[in-house]
């Protein structure tokens, strides 16, 4: 080799070399096109030389760095899928060479070994390419498949950020939608980290940009130091997008002058309140209709409420608490068309990271190296996933509203770089990251207290502080800091800082002048990426006093306070001092910092108190609750929450004002004391009338009365009548902010009505007026806080007489109102099938008056015409989730067939609704092969997902994995002698996380729930009857379908040497799947005549009000297998 030659390859070699030691993986170096072709063509000319001379290995150890840009160079450049070798020999100019390509491809691990280097074990051996392809990051090549799924996604109005989008691409289940992009882009998606959700970042910000610049972006200076995109990246995207501008459509419409925003829920924790909470949206339109919230099968109403002094498109989220565990939380705003399906946690990996303030760390995200909150199954541990010791908890664990059997620790994160969760007898979660010890760290200063922005952001009045990491390499690390305020393109700060061998603290605002007033971003970065990035409101050098600590309920509202406004740093601001009456909970102030101005909401403190059952969100308030000693019999928890508090008592009053009782209560977090309301029942029955205060203590050593409830035994009134346009209220208790909900009897699906009432009188809206019954509850309002409202009226509401019916633009609705108030006919259209399930769910089953059979008659018929829609509706309805299988089983709708000529229809939020559909749609789906491949694939994603693979056997090939598992067996009796406390801490592994449908564990869990009932059941005369009734109908069963047969027989054969005499109970597996078995083949129409007889189909009924859950899957299973049955493979490929 010429000296020349040996010159050049070295200076490149000792280029590259001082390059990685810089970076974790290659394409970080940023090498544009033309220095990876340098290198290539430089390896090839020495390889000519050297492999005339030496051993290929030789050549690889002379010129480690230069190989690996060689190889990977390749892979980035012009990699294809299978055929990386051939094309790289013709790149090199070189003679294929076998003992070559042996030489470089077993040399790969110990080159990224040499240069610490990421390696990825889960590409080792023969899929080495893929661990060349993802140091390529991103190859230009596949670029195309990746900007159509980000305009998929960002059309469909989800937020446009890295995050969220492969979040919504690697769902648990929902494979189908990264098989979309190409193996390398799909690799380097799910094994890149942090570094792909950057790299996705600055792509989805880039192409915003051109759609915010259309005119002049390709004439601006665009390289990696503006856009934060590797060159040749880069280069790729600027080459894509002149031959099609992202979101053009190609009709010639011009593309959307931005990413319109739009706003998505997104999970939280509320530490005062251990409650995980969901952030719903505020709608675009018909703001005032309600959200449908669906969690774990069971859907209610909640409202976006809307900032005070907010102007339109700024309304904050509306926090709405998580009741159960779940997997996901779905919203829909039927008015506006807006839904959205917010992941909660993957059944395979149940556990949920918060920073301490509460904010979700998103699962593609690395976790910041210190403390965080970790939200798990108690059964799990978090452990480190190198050395496999537990990370022990800072503190005492919580246990989450609602979430029985979970808990949420404190862990420090120090002294880890990976954690895993490991539950016992189950593979462990996947690894979860944690950020290197060379990430710089965000520090905020406090907020101001009582100082908000109006959509709800803290406020701060001293700038933040960025620590950057001392550097552990042989030279110090070059950090870029930069700062701007929020929506402008023109950084404000642009800095470089070097580490020190010492943390180094810095101001991210430096040299920027003081009096900074809005929301700003903060970034820090080096070569490799965004390492930090941050938003806070300034307000720099305002203050507020308030005079007094907290303000606390009085007659008509809150006390009254007086809060002082100061500022400096050349802030304005309007007032320097805000009184604030008994019926003011905040005021607005104004703030100015040179021709800048910000509408802010001072809200001095002030306590709250709720009564919850336990389980239920928490409902906060500052006026006192209206309750019964009958209310307090509940499982339900008394708390109030008073900023400064240092100590607190509970005490029940009598009507004297003299302590009867006082109770000590736990303090779950910082000013919030709380206990349980069964500990004053026995005295507020004795007293009749009381009051319920806390007495709180604060730092200063001032005690306060807060009044929580008002306790009476009677209801808080008698009778309700009509009077003109009044509802008249008689016997009304004394009670603060006296209210009422109004329900529309004829109109049962329209959300109620909250009434305040004057005196004795409240006045009825238009739409009320002459519409037919009104239904009424009483109830104390509280003028600060929005109660929720509930779903259906409770044994104390009051029904009003009143002629018509209320009226509706739908003629569905109008009709079925109209037939409601007891005239014409029900309308059998499917509109009208949502209204005729609120209507029965109001309707008691056992009523057999003749106003009562023609209603339900009729309702009945509106269902039975089309049960595709009535059960759709009914998986939309607010009816409980338990309340369903009894519903479907008396409107015989439980054996009518689901199918539909249209499939294309969303996927329902109620999984279970959802997979009778979808599976009622698989024949059509595959009948029509490649034309609606991308509709067939997401039903089975969605089948799969929510069903479970035994779920998908069934379908397949008609078996489950076990038949037998699950159910009552011979070993049931074993634990019959036990109390429920013990059943449940035996079974508790298989009831703490919801999954699948069909996954063992969720049938567990509906034997145990059937198990705990079985001393109810058997006292049924439907206990006694049922068996004749199952061995009647299994003849004709075992005629129409052998394997469903079997499948109810497998569950017989294992009660072998069971007294069914004895204990009945045991024989409720079998008899739920033959039931289930009846009703799906009846659908089919599989039998000769009907086998359902009325007897039967009440006692099936009685059956799914005590064992819902048992009787759902078992549903479930012999749909599936019907399908089986008639159709074959139904998941297997289409024609």
């Amino acid at each position: 080799m010429g000296s020349f030659l040996k010159d050049q390859a070295n200076d490149e070699e000792f280029r590259i070399r001082q390059g990685l030691e810089k970076v974790g993986l290659f394409f970080e170096l940023n090498l544009d096109e033309d220095e990876l072709r340098r290198c290539q063509e430089l390896f090839g000319r020495i390889a000519v030389h050297d492999l005339r001379v030496d051993d290929s290995t030789l050549l690889i150890k002379h010129y480690p760095a230069l190989t690996l840009a060689t190889l990977v160079g390749h892979a980035g450049l012009a990699y294809e899928q299978g055929r990386y070798w051939e094309s790289f020999w013709d790149d090199l100019s070189l003679e294929r060479d076998s003992d070559f390509e042996n030489a470089l491809r077993h040399s790969l691990a110990d080159v990224l070994r040499k240069f610490g280097l990421r390696d990825f074990p889960e590409f080792r051996g023969r899929n080495y390419v893929m661990a060349m392809a993802m140091h390529a990051g991103i190859p230009v090549r596949c670029l195309s498949d990746l900007i159509e799924t980000i305009e998929g996604h960002v059309r469909q109005g989800r937020d446009a950020t890295g995050a969220a989008l492969l979040e919504w691409m690697t769902a648990p289940g929902m494979d189908y939608r990264l098989n979309r992009l190409d193996v390398p882009v799909r690799n380097f998606l799910k094994y890149g980290g942090e570094i792909a959700v950057d790299i996705l970042d600055r792509i989805i910000e880039f192409l915003a940009f051109t759609l915010e610049k259309p005119e002049v972006w390709n004439n601006l200076e665009l390289d990696t130091s503006t856009t934060g995109l590797p060159t040749v990246l880069l280069n790729g995207l600027i080459e894509y997008l002149h031959e099609r501008p992202f979101l053009s459509t190609g009709d010639g419409t011009a593309a959307p002058r931005g990413i319109r925003q739009r706003r998505t829920p997104v999970l939280s924790y509320s530490v005062q309140d251990d409650e995980v909470l969901v952030g719903v949206p505020y709608p675009e339109v018909e703001a005032a209709a309600p959200w449908k919230l669906t969690v774990a099968g069971s859907t209610r109403d909640v409202y976006a409420e809307s900032g005070w002094g907010v102007e339109d498109g700024e309304h904050p989220a509306t926090p709405v608490a998580v009741t159960a565990p779940a997997r996901e939380v779905l919203l829909v705003h039927e008015a506006s068309g807006a839904s959205h399906t917010v992941p909660v946690f993957d059944s395979a990996d149940p556990m949920l990271l918060f920073t301490l303030d509460g904010k979700l760390l998103r699962r593609t995200a690395a976790l910041p190296r210190g403390l965080v909150l970790a939200m798990h199954p108690k059964d799990a541990q978090v452990v480190d996933a190198v050395t496999d010791e537990t990370v022990r908890s800072a503190d005492d664990p919580c246990v989450p509203s609602g979430w029985a059997g979970w808990r949420v620790e404190t862990l420090d994160l120090t002294g880890h770089d990976s954690i895993l969760l490991r539950r016992s007898g189950r593979a462990d979660g996947p690894v979860r990251g944690v950020r290197s010890l060379g990430s710089p760290s965000f520090v905020p200063a406090d907020p101001v207290s009582g100082l908000n922005t109006p959509n709800g952001l803290r406020v701060y009045a001293e700038r933040p502080s960025v620590d950057l990491p001392p550097y552990v390499g042989s030279e110090p690390v070059l950090w870029r800091v930069r700062a701007r305020r929020s929506g402008d393109r023109k950084w404000l700060v642009d800095c470089e800082w070097e580490s020190a061998t010492e943390e180094t603290t810095l101001d991210p605002f430096d040299g920027a002048d003081a009096g900074l007033l809005g929301l700003y971003e903060v970034e820090v970065t080096c070569e490799g990426g965004a390492d930090l990035r941050a938003t806070l409101f300034l307000a720099e050098g305002i203050g507020v006093d308030h005079d007094s600590t907290f303000r606390r309920s009085v007659p008509g509202g809150l006390g009254a306070s007086v809060s002082a406004i100061t500022s400096e740093h050349g802030l304005t601001v309007d007032t320097s001092r805000l009184s604030f009456g008994v019926t003011d909970r905040e005021r607005e102030i104004r703030v100015g910092s040179g021709n800048r101005a910000q509408k802010l909401v001072v809200r001095p403190p002030y306590a709250e108190a709720r009564i919850d059952k336990l389980g239920a969100p928490a409902q906060w308030r500052t006026s006192p609750h209206a309750v019964s000693p009958r209310d307090l019999e509940e499982h339900a928890v008394i708390a109030v929450r008073v900023p400064g508090a240092i100590r607190a008592t509970f005490a029940l009053v009598d009507e004297r004002d003299r302590t009867a009782q006082q109770e000590s209560p736990e303090r779950p977090s910082d000013n919030v004391f709380q206990v349980s309301t069964r500990r004053f029942v026995d005295t507020a029955r004795r007293l009749g009338v009381c009051s319920l205060v806390a007495m709180v203590q604060d730092v200063a050593g001032a005690t306060h009365r807060i009044p929580v409830a008002d306790v009476r035994p009677a209801r808080l009134c008698e009778q309700v009548h009509v009077d003109g346009a009044d509802l008249v209220f008689e016997r009304l208790a004394d009670i603060d902010d006296p209210a009422v909900w109004v329900w529309a009897a004829t109109a049962p699906w329209r959300p109620v009505t909250r009434l305040a009432i004057s005196g004795v009188r409240a006045t009825i809206p238009e739409p009320l007026r002459g519409a037919g019954d009104l239904i009424t509850m009483v109830f104390a309002d509280d003028p600060f806080t929005v109660v929720t409202r509930p779903i259906r009226p409770d044994r104390d509401a009051l029904r009003v007489t009143q002629s018509g019916w209320v009226r509706d633009d739908n003629p569905a609705l109008d009709g079925l109102a109209r037939f409601l108030s007891g005239v014409g006919e029900p309308p059998l259209v499917p509109e009208a099938a949502g209204g005729a399930w609120a209507a029965l769910a109001l309707l008691p089953w056992d009523t057999s008056d003749p106003a009562s059979e023609r209603l339900r008659g009729g309702l009945m018929r509106i269902l039975g015409r089309h049960p595709r829609a009535a059960l759709e509706a009914l998986g939309s309805s607010m009816i409980p989730q338990d309340q369903m299988m009894p519903l479907l089983i008396r409107t015989q709708l439980v054996d009518r067939p689901y199918s539909s000529r249209n499939t294309l229809n969303d996927l329902h939020p109620n999984a279970w609704v959802g997979c009778m559909v979808e599976i009622s749609d698989l024949p059509s789906l595959r009948d029509r092969g490649r034309a609606v491949a991308g509709e067939r694939a997401e039903t089975l994603a969605y089948l799969e997902t929510q069903g479970g693979r035994d779920l998908m056997d069934l379908l397949r090939a008609g078996k489950m994995s076990d038949p037998r598992s699950g159910v009552f067996d011979a070993n049931v009796l074993k634990v019959h002698g036990m109390d429920q406390e013990q059943v449940e801490e035996l079974f508790e592994r298989f009831r703490l996380v919801p999954g699948a449908l069909l996954d063992i564990d969720t049938r567990v869990s509906a034997t145990v729930d059937a198990f705990h009932r079985r001393a109810d059941w058997v006292l049924e005369p439907a206990c006694r009857d049922l068996p004749g009734h199952v061995t009647r109908a299994l003849r004709s069963v075992k005629k129409a379908s052998p394997a469903l047969y079997d499948l109810v027989v497998a569950r017989n054969e294992v009660l072998y040497g069971v007294d069914t005499v004895a204990h009945p109970w045991m024989l409720l597996s079998m008899q739920s799947l033959a039931l289930a078995a009846v009703a799906r083949l009846e659908a089919l129409g599989e039998f000769e005549y009907p086998i359902m007889t009325t007897e039967m189909r009440e006692a099936w009924a009685l059956m799914a009000q005590y064992f819902p859950a048992m009787v759902a899957g078992d549903l479930l299973i012999a749909e599936a297998l019907a399908a089986h049955l008639t159709h074959g493979d139904l998941i297997g490929e289409s024609s």
